[in-house]
């Protein structure tokens, strides 16, 4: 786990002078659109790096690339569709370690997405909105990981659907008791 931490730090400082360049407005307005411009630094750098890490894979021309997405669906090599298959495993042969980075490590890396949309964007407000990107993120990565040969999870997709909803409900609790929170979002 600490491994995927400091790499996921070091892609992060990485992307840090990429970013700042782009947002001109960064420290220049009000204490309160400061104090969005660097939540929504944050959020960014962490999906960015996020995505970085989960889209490492087997990159191809796209005709092979398709080609062995639909061999490996053919055969099921690297594939779980069985929901809970994955998880009953990591629980039956428990490695602390392990668990630790395939069950907890994919809620965690999802919960800064589900509280940041509606931390940063009143259009995504709503617990429907909440729970379509929470479920729509993860979907896109393991789709993709299909194509660059990574294994494929319908239990990631629970997991990291878990992780959204759980940061979803956290900025729901938070906008709740301190209502002038509300002031980040756009």
């Amino acid at each position: 786990m600490l491994y995927y931490i400091i790499r996921f730090f070091i892609i992060f400082l990485i992307l840090l002078p990429f970013y700042l360049p782009v947002r001109k407005s960064f420290g220049k307005n009000g204490k309160g659109e400061t104090a969005r411009e660097c939540a929504l630094c944050a959020f960014v750098l962490f999906m960015l790096g996020l995505l970085v890490l989960v889209l490492e894979g087997d990159y191809q021309n796209p005709a092979q690339m398709v080609q062995s997405a639909g061999e490996r669906l053919h055969s099921g090599y690297a594939v779980n569709l069985i929901p809970f298959h994955s998880i009953r495993g990591f629980f039956r042969h428990f490695h602390f370690s392990v668990f630790m980075v395939n069950i907890v490590g994919n809620i965690v890396m999802f919960i800064p997405w589900g509280f940041g949309l509606p931390l940063l964007w009143k259009k995504r407000q709503s617990v429907f909105s909440a729970a379509f990107f929470s479920l729509l993120l993860p979907l896109f990565i393991e789709s993709a990981q299909l194509f660059i040969g990574r294994s494929v999870d319908i239990d990631d997709l629970i997991l990291n659907f878990t992780g959204g909803i759980t940061g979803a409900a956290c900025c729901f609790f938070l906008r709740k008791k301190f209502p002038g929170i509300d002031k980040l979002a756009h």
